[in-house]
């Protein structure tokens, strides 16, 4: 039956963004101030995402020492991930509390800050399957460094709201 693996699929999908909207809705409630974003060294995730880099060590090491330090790598790019992603939902809670403001254009600005902040939420948490399975087997697949930009693009969208809103 053709039916049963795209119910299975569809209830994953469902239980996902569940998931994705439950952490999005406990990170409205506890910040709400872009002084809360945990900081992220973004030359230091890039640096262990860099394909470059990968592949210098990949050269120069042992296959059997190059899959311990790419898993050893691939473990901080993670944690880095995860803090983006945390950031990523506090984010959404200050474009939400920006979003009704009277000025049109600061309200638009909120209004794209959460859109883009749940793009980063949801990117962020298909980066960690990618990993995980990158951890898994570290000669196969690379991880991408393009979360840092879409992090630094909603961050600075952040920043430029007035900074009694953002508070």
């Amino acid at each position: 039956m053709p039916v049963i693996p795209i119910i299975a699929l569809a209830t994953v999908a469902v239980v996902f963004l569940l998931f994705l909207s439950y952490q999005v809705w406990w990170q409205s409630g506890n910040a709400g101030k872009i002084e809360n974003l945990s900081p992220v060294d973004l030359e230091a995730f890039r640096n262990l995402t860099d394909l470059e880099e990968a592949h210098f060590l990949r050269v120069n090491l042992s296959p059997k020492e190059f899959r311990r330090i790419q898993r050893i790598r691939l473990r901080a790019a993670a944690m880095y991930i995860s803090v983006i992603s945390k950031n990523a939902g506090r984010l959404v809670a200050i474009g939400r509390s920006v979003r009704s403001h009277s000025d049109a254009e600061i309200a638009a600005t909120g209004l794209d800050v959460v859109h883009r902040a749940l793009q980063l939420k949801l990117w962020c948490s298909l980066s960690l399957l990618k990993l995980n399975a990158t951890i898994v087997c570290p000669t196969l697949l690379s991880p991408s460094s393009s979360i840092a930009d879409r992090y630094l693009h909603v961050t600075s969208l952040t920043t430029s709201l007035p900074k009694k809103l953002a508070a």
